[in-house]
């Protein structure tokens, strides 16, 4: 087994601010009492994924499952520490705790990674039709949103310059993004989640607490992908409301990705 790969210092960056989701913006994220503006999950799931890379090569880009979870807020300009912790497991050919800390020391975001023997079977919701086109998204609410309802299918080929551009912003080093047939960022594949979550419903300030990525094919530029997103979960605790999303990612008829991806769509206050 290689030993765990070695810690990372990187400043996190918010790349987001301009965005709809205006938790980015200073204004909206004090009114909730964060003390700035929210440096984006997608974001932190790209450091997460670095030192993986940097350690592994692609093998974590084409058939393996990564659980992440973002737990207290990180802000533009925090010093953050990505270290990396190997573990060895039965069920795993390869198995990883990657966490990201602030420079006081607080966990703020937990990548768990392992490379299976044999992948889950793919959910049944894969098979799903699509939903029909909307022309006006509604704003999302617990009436909003209906359980099992299909999207319509989100077209997706991802240009080499956006993935670029993604790379650029991680400061990510590693070559495997590069060129006409690099792989697709880990970034890039959590926003176009947050990106069909948009296009679903109007979402004027929330945050991505979640997700669980099963990848069973790589997702490269230059190619046809079709996305397709099935609310499965809303509830409420402490006052937030939350929403569970199903994604699938199809290449041809093949099923390169599975996600599921939760997010507060109203924070409480």
């Amino acid at each position: 087994m290689k030993k765990s790969p070695p810690p990372m210092k990187i400043l996190a960056f918010n790349d987001a601010e301009d965005s709809e989701n205006r938790i980015h913006s200073d204004e909206v994220a004090r009114r909730y009492g964060f003390s700035s503006a929210l440096v984006s999950g997608v974001n932190l799931f790209g450091y997460l994924t670095q030192p993986l890379i940097r350690q592994y090569g692609e093998q974590f880009l084409q058939q393996g499952m990564l659980d992440v979870a973002f737990l207290k807020p990180a802000y533009q300009n925090d010093l953050l520490t990505i270290r990396c912790e190997s573990r060895r497991q039965e069920h795993s050919s390869r198995s990883n705790v990657t966490c990201a800390y602030n420079e006081e020391g607080t966990l703020l975001a937990k990548l768990e990674s392992w490379l299976p023997h044999e992948l889950p079977a793919i959910k049944a919701l894969a098979d799903s039709q699509p939903g029909k086109d909307v022309s006006v998204r509604p704003e999302i609410s617990t009436q909003a949103i209906t359980l099992g309802l299909p999207s319509p299918i989100l077209h997706w080929r991802p240009k080499v310059e956006d993935n670029k551009a993604y790379v650029s912003t991680q400061r990510d080093g590693s070559t495997i993004y590069e060129g006409d047939n690099g792989f697709v960022h880990p970034y890039f594949l959590l926003e176009m989640c947050n990106t069909a979550l948009k296009n679903m419903y109007l979402m004027p300030a929330w945050v991505h607490t979640a997700s669980k990525l099963a990848l069973r094919g790589a997702v490269r530029v230059g190619r046809d992908y079709r996305i397709k997103a099935i609310p499965t979960k809303k509830w409420v605790r402490k006052g937030h409301e939350f929403i569970l999303l199903y994604l699938v990612f199809h290449s041809d008829d093949a099923v390169v990705l599975e996600v599921e991806h939760t997010a507060i769509y109203k924070l409480a206050g």
